[in-house]
């Protein structure tokens, strides 16, 4: 008896894993963007369906949200935000949740680029020095501009994260890894990314018809700028405002907790460097955060 049970629950064992493969091997790619020349598509594993999008559109927003199954049963949901601001800047935000049970390998992929002409913005490390209120930031700028023909693109990074409890019943992401190296081959970006149960990803993109800064030297040293400076530089940006780091408290975990600071919402560094050294990345972060306040 003894001997079936242990072959039963090795044939259990393998079938599990015959499975497991194929959920995370078999993979298969849908657009899930394609407007004004651009494209977005999404690779999935083929056994979890993008279902039909439920679309709102309210101001200057956009939003489609996917539910996300799994043979049926329900692993979450995939949200594209589509921002059209009024200088003509299109910002595209993605959240992905895993509400499953199972890890989920995804990769995001903005095809189209030909040969593209990509900028760094992370030269090199940031400075991350400690704040006494809000502890260090570890984030990185954006991934850099992209340049494919006529199109400029700035990427943000991944940002992987999960609900955490804070006072006064309040709620924060828990940054949990950040991605800012991407792949660029035979003219695609690919962000790839691993999302564990009960996980949201973060990443968004911005489109514009015209270069974000006037001249090389001016976007250099707004990125020199920004990696001395952790708290200017706005990196997770959502459709509802950036994620920030918040001050850190006795609990542990808020040595990397980030939510929403209404101040840093309005971007003040933005607002500054703007009138100093006027750019359409600085006009467009401008646009971006009121359209947050508004939305």
């Amino acid at each position: 008896m003894f001997r079936k049970l242990m072959i039963l629950l090795l044939v259990l064992f393998f079938m599990a894993m015959i499975v497991f493969t194929a959920v995370m091997f078999l993979t298969n790619e849908e657009t899930i963007y394609d407007e004004d020349g651009v494209e977005l598509a999404i690779k999935k594993p083929t056994f979890i369906t993008l279902g039909e999008p439920e679309i709102t559109e309210e101001a200057t927003d956009k939003t489609l949200v996917h539910n996300l199954t799994f043979l049926g049963l329900d692993m979450g949901s995939y949200t594209m935000t589509k921002r059209e601001l009024e200088n003509g800047a299109v910002i595209i935000f993605d959240e992905m949740h895993n509400d499953g049970w199972m890890p989920v390998a995804v990769t995001l992929i903005h095809p189209g680029l030909g040969d593209p002409e990509v900028k760094s913005w992370n030269p090199r490390p940031v400075l991350a020095e400690a704040d006494d209120v809000f502890g260090a930031d570890p984030t990185s700028n954006p991934f850099g501009t992209v340049t494919a023909g006529a199109k400029h693109f700035l990427h943000g990074n991944l940002y992987v994260s999960r609900i955490i409890p804070q006072e006064n019943n309040g709620e924060a992401y828990e940054l949990r890894t950040e991605n800012p190296e991407f792949e660029i081959e035979e003219g695609a970006m690919e962000k790839s990314f691993w999302l564990p149960p009960k996980h949201y990803v973060h990443t968004w993109m911005m489109i514009a018809d015209e270069p974000f800064f006037a001249d090389e030297a001016t976007e250099d040293q707004w990125i020199e700028f920004a990696l001395d400076h952790r708290y200017q530089q706005l990196n997770w940006l959502t459709p509802e405002g950036p994620l920030v780091k918040l001050p850190i408290t006795d609990d542990p975990r808020t040595a990397l907790a980030y939510g929403y600071i209404d101040e840093r919402t309005a971007d003040p560094a933005s607002q500054e460097w703007n009138e100093t050294s006027p750019s359409f990345f600085f006009e467009t972060m401008l646009l971006n955060a009121e359209a947050s306040e508004a939305n």
